[in-house]
Order: C-alpha cells, then sequence, then structure tokens
C-alpha cells in the first residue's frame, strides 16, 4: 500500500532530526581530537635553602711529561739517471777475438756520440750511450754490425775481417809488367763510416809475373790503377771485396804512353826559362803515378815521357818566378807524340800562385758522387751559380756517376772560350748549366 504524504512528511522531519543530533555529538569530538592537549599543572614545591658548593672535581695526578714517538723520515725518491746508471764500458775486437786499439766507436742512433779505444781496443761511452746502437770503424777492417751497448756488464764490439785483392799487371800485348806503382784509385766502403786515407794509397810491386795481392782491405768497392816509367796510369775495373775474402783474377792493362815535347817561356819577355818543372797534371784522382817529372834546359825545352796516348790530359809548369800553369786539353790522339808549348807569367804583388783555364771549380767526392768543394770568385761556375755542395750529373751528356774523379776535373778543363754544358743537382733539383770556359787565376 503506497504512503499517504502526511507520513512521508513526518519520516522525513525525524530523519533530519536525527541526522543533526548525530552531527552535534561527531564534530565537537573530532575538534577534541584535532587541538593540542596543555601540558599538566605541577604544584610549586618549597624546599630549604641549602649552600652551593662547588661540583665535585676529578682527582689529580702530577703531570707526567710523555716523549712523542719520533717520526722516521722515508728517503727522499730516487730519481734513476744517466749520471746513476754509470758510463758504458767495453772493447773493440777483431775476427779473431784480439784487441784494437784506436778503433773508433759511434753511437749511430744518438748524434755526437762517438769515443777512440785505448791502445788496448778499451773504451768508454757516456753514461746516455746506456741502450745505444754501437758501431766500431778502423781500416782495414771492416766496420762492426751494430751492437746495443749497456751501461751494466762488459760490452764486446767486433770489428768485420778485412778481404784482400790478387790480380796481375800486363802490357798492351799481355805480357807482365814487372815493376810499376799500384795505388788505390778510389774506394766505396760497406756501411756508413767514413775510411779516411784509403783512397791514394800506393806500393811498388815488383814480380817477374807482374803479379800482385794486396792485403789488409777494408770491405767495399775498389777502383785500381797502376802506371810505370813510360807507361801512364791505367785503372782496374770495380772490384768488390768481401769481409774475410780475396777477389781474385784482377788484371791491369798498361800500354805504352806517348811522347809530349815543347818550349817554355816568359810570356813578357818572350824568353826562354830554363829549369821550370814539367809534369802530369790529375790523371789519376790521387795524384799517384810513375811518370816522373822533367826540367826545361837552357833553350826551355822538354820531354815528358809516358803522357797518355789519348786526351785529354793536363800537365803543371812549376818555376819559382812565375806562376804556376796549368795547360788543359791536350791530346796525343792515338799517335806516339805531342807539342805543348806553354808561356808563363811573372809573378805580381797579388798573392795568386796558380793560372788554369776551365770553369773556376774544385771538387771532390762524396756519398752523393762528384761534388764541387768550392768555386773561384769571378769564374765561370761562379757567374753560372754554382754553389758548394752541388753535385755534378753530367758532362756534356755523359754522366759523371761513370767518371772517377780525375776524368771530371780533364773534360771541364778546357782552351779559354769553348763550351761545356754541365747538369748539376742541388736539394733534390736538377738543372743544366752551359758554362764558357775561361782563363782563372788564382
Amino acid at each position: 500500500m503506497a504512503d499517504s504524504p502526511t507520513a512521508g512528511a513526518q519520516r522525513r522531519a525525524w530523519l533530519s532530526a536525527a541526522l543533526l543530533s548525530v552531527a552535534l555529538l561527531v564534530v565537537p569530538l573530532f575538534v577534541w581530537l584535532l587541538l593540542p592537549r596543555p601540558g599538566p599543572v605541577m604544584p610549586v614545591r618549597h624546599e630549604p635553602v641549602q649552600a652551593l658548593s662547588p661540583p665535585p672535581q676529578p682527582e689529580r695526578t702530577a703531570p707526567r711529561e710523555v716523549e712523542a714517538p719520533r717520526e722516521v723520515e722515508a728517503p727522499p725518491p730516487r730519481e734513476v739517471t744517466a749520471a746513476s746508471v754509470g758510463p758504458v764500458r767495453g772493447v773493440v775486437l777483431d775476427a779473431d777475438g784480439r784487441p784494437v786499439g784506436s778503433a773508433v766507436v759511434t753511437c749511430r742512433d744518438r748524434a755526437g756520440m762517438s769515443v777512440t779505444a785505448d791502445a788496448e781496443g778499451r773504451f768508454e761511452l757516456p753514461p746516455d750511450a746506456d741502450g745505444c746502437e754501437a758501431v766500431a770503424t778502423h781500416p782495414p777492417f771492416g766496420d762492426s754490425e751494430p751492437t746495443r751497448v749497456a751501461a751494466k756488464g762488459d760490452n764486446v764490439v767486433r770489428l768485420a775481417a778485412a778481404g784482400a785483392i790478387a790480380g796481375e799487371v800486363v802490357d798492351e800485348s799481355g805480357r807482365p809488367v814487372q815493376a810499376y806503382l799500384l795505388a788505390i784509385e778510389s774506394f766505396l766502403p760497406v756501411g756508413t763510416a767514413v775510411h779516411a786515407g784509403v783512397s791514394g794509397r800506393a806500393r811498388k810491386v815488383s814480380d817477374p809475373a807482374g803479379a800482385f795481392q794486396w792485403d789488409e782491405l777494408a770491405p767495399g768497392r775498389y777502383v785500381l790503377t797502376a802506371s810505370a816509367a813510360g807507361r801512364p796510369p791505367a785503372r782496374s775495373r770495380p772490384v768488390d771485396v768481401e769481409s774475410g775474402s780475396t777477389a781474385r783474377r784482377v788484371r791491369i792493362v798498361l800500354p805504352r804512353g806517348a811522347t809530349l815535347r815543347g818550349r817554355v817561356i816568359d810570356a813578357v819577355s818572350r824568353a826562354p826559362v830554363a829549369e821550370a818543372q814539367v809534369e802530369l797534371d790529375s790523371v789519376t784522382s790521387t795524384g799517384a803515378n810513375a811518370i816522373s817529372l822533367v826540367l826545361t834546359d837552357g833553350n826551355g825545352d822538354y820531354e815528358l815521357e809516358g803522357v797518355p796516348v789519348s786526351g785529354p790530359f793536363s800537365i803543371r809548369v812549376r818555376h819559382e818566378q812565375y806562376l804556376n800553369k796549368i795547360v788543359p786539353g791536350l791530346d796525343a790522339r792515338g799517335s806516339g807524340a805531342a807539342r805543348a808549348d806553354v808561356e808563363l807569367r811573372p809573378l805580381g804583388d797579388g798573392g795568386q800562385r796558380e793560372e788554369l783555364s776551365g770553369i773556376g771549380a774544385m771538387l771532390s767526392v762524396s756519398s752523393g758522387g762528384v761534388t764541387i768543394a768550392d768555386v773561384v770568385e769571378g769564374g765561370p761556375a761562379a757567374r753560372a751559380g754554382l754553389m758548394p755542395g752541388d753535385v755534378i750529373v753530367r758532362i756534356d751528356g755523359e754522366p759523371a756517376a761513370e767518371l772517377q774523379l780525375a776524368d771530371c776535373i780533364q773534360h771541364l778543363r778546357g782552351a779559354p772560350g769553348t763550351r761545356v754544358a754541365v747538369t748539376v743537382e742541388r736539394t733534390g733539383r736538377t738543372f743544366d748549366v752551359t758554362m764558357q770556359r775561361d782563363v782563372v787565376v788564382r
């Protein structure tokens, strides 16, 4: 049955009153829980006043002197330096284990570090040489293999064994030349060391069979020259000498030379010059040859036997009252005789001592080849811009590497007014120069 409107209204009124009553009870409780509670009120106690006394003090004992423990100082850190390592000591031995005195020991990987061994082969390098690659050199031995040396221990550096060349000297018919002068025209060593004094060494040989053997040669490539009375110098083929071995069957053919005749006169007075010395000049790179100089007679005449049959070659004429004169470009042209008359200029006050005809350059041999060592101021080479250190590559189209130093000198010399073409290398750049030969006084 549905409620009447009056009953529904009564129930809603009763529910609202009930909800209001609950809210009036719950809200105060909730507020009481959230608000802070005051602390309890303590009653005040009145106690008797007592005299104030200091707080009890701890029992004191007499002070004791306690020695502080000493700090042990640690040693300063030691830096290991070359000085603390010490010098590098050792000995140089030959291939048979014998000491080699005066050998030069060089650290090839340390610039400027070199020392000479004493008479017993002992050497001492500075501490900075510790760990370097040492190489020993001493002609006639070969260079040692690079040896790693250290400051600790006794280092041993062994030189390579020397070699030898054996051969014979014969004339144009193949017959033995029994007495001759044998010389080392050029030497290219194995390795990087410089063997000073090897080129130019000469010895006299006397043998019925014309045979020779040259021992104690440092390993490398050699060219030998032989000369005899009436026979101008002739060269061997290049000979390779190896450590501990002998290069054999080397033959030098020594043909008979031509005779050069002429007269020496004063360039001013035209009078003959007596007792002037006439000799071959730069016929070998070392100057070693068996063709003796000759003197002019009272008429200024001379006769020089043993000049090359084919040129070019030069002669040098000397007299104490005149400038030395080099006469270049001479050639017997395959015949047995040639002629060269010479005019000498009297000495002046300028300090000049020599007159020659060429390009005005001095040559030397270096590892790079034939090199210009110096140029004469105002000469053709200087005017062409050539400088010391320039390497000559070609002379009139001929490779300079295939020529000995003496050949290069003869090809550059010549009569005044003639021309010569030279190819030069400088700091990796190659260029050609054509020069007109001239008289050079120095």
